[in-house]
């Protein structure tokens, strides 16, 4: 088993002042607890937010194994 990604958000300002905010190592709908504090440090309001493809993702991993026999009669 492999360690889990370090929780981040990477911030970025472009040069007329529009802040890009990615979280990394954030499963599932947790990211989205970050969106209220980046907010209030940053004093500004989200006008656009899509989810990464860890928003699918869930912590630890389920194997499952299914068998069907088929039996010729």
């Amino acid at each position: 088993m492999t360690a889990p990604e370090p929780r981040q958000i990477v911030l970025r300002v472009d040069p007329d002042g529009a802040i890009t905010a990615e979280t990394r190592g954030m499963l599932g709908p947790s990211c989205l607890e970050s969106i209220a504090v980046l907010e209030d440090l940053l004093e500004a309001t989200t006008v656009h937010s899509t989810f990464t493809a860890d928003y699918d993702r869930r912590e630890g991993t389920i194997h499952t194994e299914v068998r069907h026999e088929l039996r010729q009669q």
